[in-house]
């Protein structure tokens, strides 16, 4: 006994069709509706007559799709998977098997067999917050986005460390990323200083409220004042959802960059720093849009801006004097040039270029000697010892008396 195998539209085409046959129904109205065609009408009536209900069926039904997978490529996709690409993304996996491997795969299809495969979970959506959706800005230079991102980039072949990620907000370029020991002023100015030297000086820079940017009793910081030597105006975001941009890159550099530099071999923050170009450039290709108006604003660089004297750690001091001033608890004697009193009382700009200290007054820079201050012993902090000596003491009648007041109470 054969089986046919019908859909429930097909079984009621097949009513349909029976009463076109018996000449209750006219083909016209039951295209109208079956809401096919005239022409696939006739079609289905001539295959009822010459098959029977049979003909109605679809014919690939029971059938493997001709665009289906061979067993082989699927052997081979998920040995890869599993051994090489176990933690990476369907978008992921997809680029390295076409780069690496050359198999041409969808992205639904890796994701949809490594779900069958129990390699890939589905997270379901979570309830988040709402945010008003900003404009990007227009105009290429007009805003950078800069964060630092505390990261195991190297995974256990060496120990955490930071990525200084800048962004174009009217593009979502990478315009520049750098790995460094610690996020600091210092980092940020080196950065920073590479960045204009290449790109530009952009017009406004959007950062969150560290106390390199923002200082909490709200003096300048030295990036501040920086900025204001440049004329860049600085923005501090109120969350991580205002400068959207950056967050969003530093999510696909934790996912990618980690396991390209696994894929690379590359184990310390100078073999990364030499990788990260080729890693921008081909983030760019993939992820980054054109901007609404294509003039770029980055006010150009000119020699005649010293960055070094700009980009660094500056201070002023007060001359004593003995002709002395105090930095970082250490003394510095100023030798002056011929009739040094006239220094005395006078405000000294100080820098910190390149790891060396240098003084300058009207100009003119001065040579020093440095004096250290003597380490003080190691002796118990005040508090502490006065915390030690109220547990050594015995508590009088009062103090006892008064403890059970207080605890009764």
């Amino acid at each position: 006994m054969e089986i046919i195998q019908l859909s429930k539209k097909e079984i009621e085409r097949a009513e349909i069709i029976v009463k076109i046959l018996d000449n209750t129904l006219t083909k016209k109205k039951a295209s109208q509706i079956m809401n096919i065609s005239l022409r696939q009408t006739y079609r289905l009536c001539y295959e009822y007559k010459k098959q029977g209900i049979k003909g109605l069926a679809h014919k690939n039904r029971g059938k493997s799709s001709n665009r289906k997978i061979n067993s082989n490529t699927r052997s081979q996709v998920l040995e890869l998977i599993k051994h090489r690409y176990s933690d990476f993304g369907p978008q992921l996996i997809k680029e390295q098997l076409e780069e690496r491997h050359h198999l041409r795969l969808s992205r639904e299809w890796i994701r949809s067999f490594m779900i069958k495969e129990n390699i890939w979970k589905v997270n379901k959506r979570k309830n988040l917050p709402l945010y008003q959706r900003r404009e990007r800005r227009s105009h290429e230079g007009s805003l950078l986005q800069i964060d630092g991102s505390y990261e195991y980039w190297f995974e256990d072949r060496a120990s955490k460390c930071c990525l200084i990620n800048m962004v174009d907000d009217a593009t979502g370029k990478i315009k520049k990323i750098f790995f460094t020991d610690h996020e600091s002023t210092e980092s940020y100015f080196k950065v920073f200083k590479d960045y204009i030297k290449v790109h530009g000086i952009p017009l406004a820079v959007y950062t969150d409220r560290h106390m390199i940017f923002k200082s909490p009793i709200g003096n300048l910081t030295q990036f501040g004042r920086a900025m204001k030597e440049l004329n860049i105006e600085l923005i501090h975001a109120n969350s991580p959802q205002a400068k959207g941009r950056v967050e969003r890159s530093h999510g696909i550099l934790q996912d990618r960059l980690i396991k390209m530099m696994r894929l690379e071999k590359i184990s310390s923050i100078e073999e990364g720093n030499k990788y990260l170009e080729k890693f921008r450039i081909d983030y760019n290709k993939r992820f980054a849009r054109k901007p609404k108006n294509t003039e770029n604003v980055h006010r150009i660089y000119s020699e005649d801006i010293n960055l070094d004297n700009i980009l660094c750690i500056k201070e002023q001091r007060k001359i004593s004097k003995n002709l002395n001033i105090q930095y970082n608890h250490k003394t510095y004697q100023i030798i002056p040039k011929g009739n040094g009193r006239r220094l005395i009382g006078k405000t000294i700009l100080l820098y910190e270029l390149d790891n060396k200290i240098v003084l300058e007054y009207m100009g003119d820079r001065y040579e020093y000697k440095i004096f250290e201050d003597q380490p003080y012993n190691n002796v118990m902090d005040r508090k502490k010892l006065e915390a030690f000596l109220d547990k050594k003491q015995p508590m009088t009648i009062i103090q006892r008396h008064r403890r059970k007041i207080a605890i009764n109470f």
